[in-house]
């Protein structure tokens, strides 16, 4: 998973997408929040096949679920669960390859 995640990053954006939906979160710009994150969870979709190969799909469950609750959150524009949640997905996907 090491040698994957920067490689498709790079070349899917997903870490883009993630630090974007967290500047409109910090702006209260919920719509965009929403557009934002709907790309990024597009994009996990897309990269998903390829890191389950190599980690726990507990942890992939995981990642997905917060998807949802972030989802949630920006529709009732929950600010502090908002920026807590897409501070938990960067971190994941940033530490993904120890996983």
């Amino acid at each position: 998973c090491a040698l994957l995640r920067q490689p498709l990053d790079k070349i899917s954006g997903f870490s883009s997408y993630l630090r974007e939906t967290e500047r409109y979160i910090r702006t209260d710009e919920w719509s965009k929040a929403e557009v934002s994150l709907k790309q990024a969870a597009k994009t996990w979709k897309r990269l998903k096949p390829y890191l389950q190969i190599d980690i726990d799909h507990d942890y992939v469950k995981e990642i997905e679920s917060n998807f949802v609750l972030l989802r949630g959150n920006i529709e009732t524009k929950a600010k502090p669960n908002s920026l807590a949640l897409i501070l938990l997905l960067q971190d994941n996907w940033k530490n993904i390859d120890s996983m």
